[in-house]
């Protein structure tokens, strides 16, 4: 595959590092590209120039390019660039860094590769704090589970005053697909599946959704 990367930053470099040792053929484009920061593994091609000139992408080989990833610090350089690339050269697969979730998610609709750091980073760091929260529920399960939906009489009332029909304890619940320790003063919503430890019993666990 024959790739083209707008932009020498970390991401850039991390970039053409892992498909140059894929063995795709990479060209680096941006302006005062330093060969020093790819190390001596990297057999791709720097081309040093603004990658906003056509003249400069042209001398990059976008005309022949499978995929073209912009990733400079400008989300204006990046959109322009995969723009040309694919109005202009004709490259079908384009993937723009754009930083502004708004913008992002317009040009996503317009049909450009996109992907936005600052909405992947937020991801990332709720993916830790929920899988911190749920490390110790995970390890304190009880042998027998019943996840129930919220009942009409539940809600607005806190999970200390919840008292369930089926015995044991509510230990968990679950909202938007995730599953969250329960804090006991928190208000039961309509949208809530309640998770409940019961006693061991033979049969194993029952599940009930």
């Amino acid at each position: 595959m024959y790739v083209i990367i707008i932009g020498s930053g970390n991401l850039g470099v991390g970039l053409a590092l892992a498909l140059s040792s894929r063995k795709d053929d990479v060209v680096v484009v941006d302006h005062g590209a330093d060969s020093g920061r790819f190390g001596e593994g990297f057999d791709g091609m720097l081309v040093d120039g603004d990658p906003m000139d056509m003249k400069v992408l042209e001398l990059s080989g976008m005309p022949r390019a499978d995929l073209v990833i912009a990733v400079t610090s400008s989300d204006n350089v990046n959109v322009t660039c995969v723009q040309a690339a694919k109005e202009l050269f004709g490259v079908k697969k384009v993937l723009a860094r754009i930083a502004d979730p708004e913008r992002e998610k317009f040009y996503r609709s317009i049909g450009l590769g996109t992907v936005c750091p600052t909405v992947t980073g937020v991801n990332q760091v709720l993916e830790l704090v929920l899988a911190d929260r749920f490390a110790p529920f995970a390890a304190s399960l009880d042998p027998s589970m019943l996840c129930v939906h919220t009942l009409p009489e539940w809600v607005g009332l806190s999970f200390s005053k919840i008292v369930p029909r089926e015995g044991g304890h509510i230990v968990g619940v679950m909202r938007g697909g995730r599953l969250a320790r329960v804090v006991r003063r928190e208000v039961v919503r309509s949208e809530d599946t309640v998770v409940i430890a019961l006693k061991a019993e033979k049969g194993g666990r029952s599940w009930s959704v």
